[in-house]
């Protein structure tokens, strides 16, 4: 079978025009063959062979080098690697429901500690608080985030459908329903820390992001930003290029060229397979050619970027 054919030759030591002679003659029998059950299975079967060779050609283009940057403490890059230095830290449980990876908590809690106080450091979706949990402990560790806090911005609005299969029957509330008390409750601990603002991210109606302009939120003034200048922002609101376009609108002014870093929560989920239409992360991040990817984790969906000059418009 066509497939076990593939299987046999995608582990092999190829040159690069055998490599080519072999996807020349996959496309070949693949428009000759008549079957479309195999048809399908084999589009699957390449489809998740690229994203290995996407992720291998990420880690040998970006992973294992020195940053050159404004940044006081020189940044080195670590994509997918076994040796990234967050990987060594202990991080304590949290108790609050959460949608991030063990991986990522660990990162938050490692990058926060390169926090130069340079400017601010913003959360957008922080849902019930786990995260802002491990954003905070990483920026105490730095000595720069003593007298400064986190800015923390969602529309708090309860999406049953998605929401509910991540808490125990006890925490579920109604379709759009107000969840910010329960934010609060979860992060009392380290309310001193915070500034929480409500709203939504987009003006444009788009049914398929967390944070922009959808059923529940149609109410909520649309955030908003001082100007003042942004170091690091933690960003989970959302996967479309509208969400991400409408946050990078209302904050792009404010970032420092070689200094702020943007920390994007769901930018690996443009790997998931079978393809979902609303992962456009990697799309967005391809639009603007001035964020530099700087690190990846290996377990979970988060990546961050160096903004490299001023944002394009």
């Amino acid at each position: 079978m066509l497939k076990q054919w593939i299987k046999r030759l995608a582990f092999k030591p190829l040159s690069t025009k055998t490599r080519g002679r072999v996807a020349a003659s996959l496309l070949s029998s693949v428009s000759a063959d008549g079957d479309i059950a195999e048809l399908e299975e084999t589009v699957g079967f390449v489809d998740d062979r690229l994203v290995q060779i996407e992720d291998r050609i990420r880690q040998l283009k970006h992973s294992g080098r020195r940053v050159s940057s404004r940044r006081t403490a020189p940044l080195q890059t670590f994509v997918m690697d076994a040796n990234a230095p967050w990987l060594a830290a202990t991080v304590a449980p949290v108790e609050a429901p959460s949608m991030i990876s063990d991986e990522e908590a660990q990162y938050y809690e490692y990058i926060g500690a390169l926090y130069e106080g340079r400017g601010a450091a913003i959360e957008l979706g922080p849902w019930l608080g786990r995260s802002t949990h491990h954003i905070v402990r990483g920026l105490r560790k730095s000595s720069h985030f003593r007298s400064k806090k986190l800015y923390v911005f969602d529309d708090f609005v309860w999406r049953a459908s998605w929401m509910d299969r991540h808490v125990p029957e006890h925490l579920k509330l109604p379709n759009h329903a107000d969840f910010r008390p329960r934010f609060e409750s979860f992060v009392r601990p380290i309310q001193s820390d915070l500034v929480v603002s409500v709203g939504r991210i987009s003006d444009a109606l788009n049914k398929d992001t967390k944070l922009g302009d959808y059923a529940g939120n149609e109410h909520l003034p649309r955030i908003a930003w001082d100007g003042q200048p942004i170091e690091i922002m933690y960003i989970d609101c959302g996967r479309t290029a509208h969400v991400n376009e409408g946050w990078f609108e209302v904050f792009s002014s404010s970032f420092v060229p070689d200094l702020t870093l943007l920390l994007m929560q769901d930018w690996r989920t443009h790997r998931e397979r079978p393809r979902r239409p609303y992962n456009q992360t990697l799309q967005f991040t391809v639009n603007h050619p001035e964020l530099e990817l700087i690190h990846e984790v290996s377990q979970g969906s988060l990546a961050t970027f160096l903004c490299r000059t001023a944002p394009i418009p």
